[in-house]
């Protein structure tokens, strides 16, 4: 069906809120998204004018496209009732009860954890090509489909705690990370073959203006195959090769017609080193690397392999044209070692370790090293500074503002730390420094030295919790790039002076 609905987009344009409660049915679709990206659980709306279709029916189909739009909030609606009475012969008065699968909380939580994963995985000056294979090949590696869990299967907020879920929180965590980087996505529900009648979600994303499906969900066969393999089968399709085993309503989505990404079509087990991907080859499983901006790709070595797991700058691999036995090729010398006699049964990585399985039953841990140039681990130089060199000075929290002033004698070091987790490490030595934090509206430094603004020559170090600045964590990465870096549940920044951050719409 073709929507008769304005969009979101164009509601937006003409100043369009839901301050008034008073609308045409035109309107309904972008206002009820407005109420659920709240998550309002009861409102009501007034709709005026000539209606073209039962009132039920417009409110059934505003319900089934408000997908189309802020997908995350939308489909965390869980369930819906409404009532509704004529006021006049073209007036009609709905009373709307919604329940949700998350609260504010939830939400504020998931948010911080994309944003921080984000910051981990991607970086500034990555192409929208490898932000979009590094979102899906973390989700691929790192969750399990499974309809069976502790909460709902269908919510992002189980599927990110207990790692397990089903095709609806893959779609949805994916447009979500997709939204956090700027990245048109669109959340799709359709059909696919084998799915029965509980119908399947996957993604839309634009990539050089170009649209392209892509199925995490199907991509991962990790549940299929104790290897936990990767695979980029339904990974930026056109319309037709997604036709082949997946139903949707064509009038309610972009065409997806450009071919560019076949090759990727036959990869499975790849790993993204820098701005190349490095996979066995689909014919020869022969080690080979596809730049990511050419997409031409080169025989990095003869050897078959499998699990190709990229970190420390090395590609982790089982070699089986050496009985599956491990094996590091260096991304830099291009040597590849071998590091074990037992055959491997599978290399999964995390953001702290990649765990090697072996055939015998034995694990083998190997620690990522943090100053390794990964796309997973950090991309520069910020590292936490050792306390011992500093005097401890107390930061007053006054709800989302700190403060703190130092005033002595001969020069030192300090570091000025909050009950709640916000620290200022200074890097030269001071006798008088004024510091004022406040995130109330982004975030907001000022360090002065008798009432005049400082700059420091060695840069300062700004920590704080990541839970206080996740909505300003994509405009730091931006902004910042190589001075910012997350590191477990803290954001770390370099600053040499006061700075301002404006908070992310």
């Amino acid at each position: 069906m073709k929507s008769y609905f304005i969009s979101y987009e164009d509601f937006k344009a003409k100043d369009g809120s839901i301050k008034s409660s008073t609308i045409t049915y035109e309107e309904l679709l972008a206002v009820l998204t407005m109420h659920m990206e709240r998550l309002d659980k009861q409102f009501s709306l007034t709709i005026n004018g000539h209606l073209p279709k039962p009132l039920h029916e417009i409110l059934d189909d505003a319900f089934a496209q408000s997908h189309l739009y802020h997908a995350f909030y939308t489909q965390h609606c869980a369930n819906r009732s409404y009532r509704y009475r004529s006021l006049s012969k073209n007036r009609v008065k709905v009373d709307f009860t919604l329940s949700y699968r998350m609260n504010r909380t939830q939400e504020k939580d998931m948010l911080a954890e994309m944003d921080a994963v984000l910051a981990r995985i991607t970086t500034p000056g990555m192409s929208t090509l490898e932000k979009i294979v590094a979102v899906h090949d973390y989700i691929v590696r790192t969750y399990s489909y499974e309809l069976h869990t502790k909460g709902s299967p269908f919510s992002v907020s189980t599927f990110m705690a207990e790692k397990r879920g089903v095709c609806m929180a893959y779609a949805l965590l994916f447009e979500k990370m997709m939204d956090r980087l700027e990245i048109p996505c669109i959340y799709v529900i359709g059909k696919a073959d084998g799915e029965g009648d509980a119908g399947h979600a996957w993604n839309l994303v634009k990539l050089d203006g170009q649209w392209y499906h892509v199925d995490v969900t199907w991509d991962d066969i990790g549940h299929a195959y104790e290897q936990h393999e990767i695979r980029y089968r339904y990974f930026l399709l056109t319309d037709d090769q997604m036709a082949t085993n997946h139903q949707w309503d064509l009038d309610l989505y972009p065409p997806c017609t450009s071919d560019r990404f076949h090759i990727f079509h036959h990869l499975y087990d790849a790993c993204i080193a820098g701005d190349k991907l490095i996979y066995p080859h689909p014919k020869t499983a022969c080690l080979t690397a596809m730049s990511l901006k050419t997409l031409k790709a080169r025989k990095l070595a003869d050897t078959r392999v499998q699990h190709c797991t990229f970190a420390n700058g090395l590609v982790y691999v089982s070699n089986y044209s050496d009985g599956a036995t491990l094996y590091a090729y260096d991304v830099e010398t291009a040597e590849m070692t071998k590091l074990g006699t037992d055959q491997v049964k599978s290399i999964v990585k995390d953001f702290h370790e990649v765990v090697v399985t072996y055939e015998n039953g034995q694990k083998e841990q190997i620690k990522l090293n943090p100053t390794a140039q990964t796309i997973e681990a950090e991309l520069n130089t910020v590292n936490e500074p050792d306390e011992t060199h500093y005097t401890e000075v107390m930061m007053m929290s006054l709800g989302d503002s700190w403060l703190a002033t130092f005033d002595e004698a001969s020069e030192t070091l300090i570091a000025l730390k909050s009950a709640d987790g916000v620290a200022l490490f200074i890097n030269e030595p001071v006798k008088q420094l004024t510091v004022s934090l406040a995130l109330d509206k982004g975030i907001q430094l000022q360090m002065t030295t008798n009432r005049k603004p400082v700059q420091f020559k060695q840069a300062a170090k700004l920590i704080m919790p990541i839970q206080l600045v996740a909505n300003d964590l994509p405009a730091l990465q931006k902004q910042f790039a190589d001075q910012f870096v997350v590191k477990e549940q803290s954001v770390i920044l370099e600053v040499n002076r006061g700075l301002h951050v404006k908070m992310k719409k």
